[in-house]
């Protein structure tokens, strides 16, 4: 079995998520060179310990394993680029961006055409969630790999699971984020509903909050729903792109989900309201109009 050095790695991507898993990966021991689209972007991370390298290049050249936290498909294709393809034979990709299971298969075989092993390991949490350490790792792949990785993913998760051949983890990663879409839309069309009551949205959240009715995310909400503000934790665009995706993979099994259907609509509807750079949360702003 081939074993990668685990105590150095490369990571491009240094976004909401990004930027903090690797700083928890620097906290932790591990030695990480990174790489962003946006150099200014990378300066806390350096701070902490990071090395900037100025190309995926050349950051690819100098690691075993390579992690991508980057926004789509798109994207991945991009940073896969020839000249790239041509410097991963016998090393490592870990995709935690959030792509469907038909396109992490597809990177699978392209890198596989190259020489180098893929593991697909999406991430459940907000940001917020991932500043505290305490994501979920949704992983696929072969196992063995992934048994090496698992110490690198302890730095910023409380758990990995591991569902198989690759595809299963994307698949999984895309429902959690249409139950968690959805559950936030039925909080929303709620308080919504309540105010056409006249009652006052505090006295609303407070009965809520405890009910059967009541949730982590609605908490985390809350803040968000009372001022009337919504700082992004999971941006619009983001739960968006996702929805986009299930729905896409929903119709490839030939099956129907109404509710994710439905919200899959509304989601792209607030999208494009204007509201793409604030938390999914705003969809109860939305459904106000």
């Amino acid at each position: 079995m081939q074993k990668f050095n685990t105590q150095e790695i490369g990571w491009i991507g240094l976004g909401q998520m990004g930027e903090p898993m690797a700083k928890h990966l620097l906290n932790s021991g591990v030695k990480v060179g990174v790489y962003n689209r946006s150099p200014e972007k990378a300066e806390k991370v350096v701070a902490a310990g990071g090395k900037l390298y100025s190309s995926v290049v050349e950051l690819v050249k100098a690691h075993d394993i390579i992690f991508l936290m980057i926004a789509d498909y798109a994207s991945i294709q991009q940073v896969l680029s020839a000249e790239v393809l041509a410097q991963l034979k016998g090393k490592l990709v870990v995709n935690m961006s959030t792509i469907s299971p038909s396109q992490n298969q597809a990177v699978e075989a392209l890198l596989a055409e190259h020489g180098a092993e893929f593991v697909e390991a999406p991430v459940s949490g907000s940001s917020k969630v991932a500043e505290a350490g305490k994501l979920l790792v949704l992983s696929a792949g072969k196992e063995e790999i992934v048994e090496q990785i698992k110490p690198l993913f302890a730095a910023f998760s409380t758990t990995t699971f591991y569902y198989g051949s690759v595809g299963k983890a994307g698949g999984i990663k895309l429902m959690i984020n249409s139950l968690l879409g959805i559950f936030v839309q039925a909080y929303g069309e709620a308080l919504n509903f309540a105010d056409q009551y006249g009652i006052p949205k505090e006295q609303v959240i407070e009965m809520i909050s405890g009910s059967f009715m009541n949730s982590p995310i609605f908490q985390a909400k809350v803040p968000m729903y009372l001022a009337n503000e919504f700082q992004p934790a999971f941006m619009m665009k983001h739960m968006t792109k996702d929805f986009n995706l299930a729905s896409e993979e929903i119709a490839k099994l030939g099956k129907s989900y109404p509710l994710i259907e439905q919200a899959t609509k509304t989601y792209n509807q607030a999208n494009d309201s204007g509201l793409s750079e604030v938390d999914m949360a705003a969809i109860y702003q939305y459904l106000a109009k």
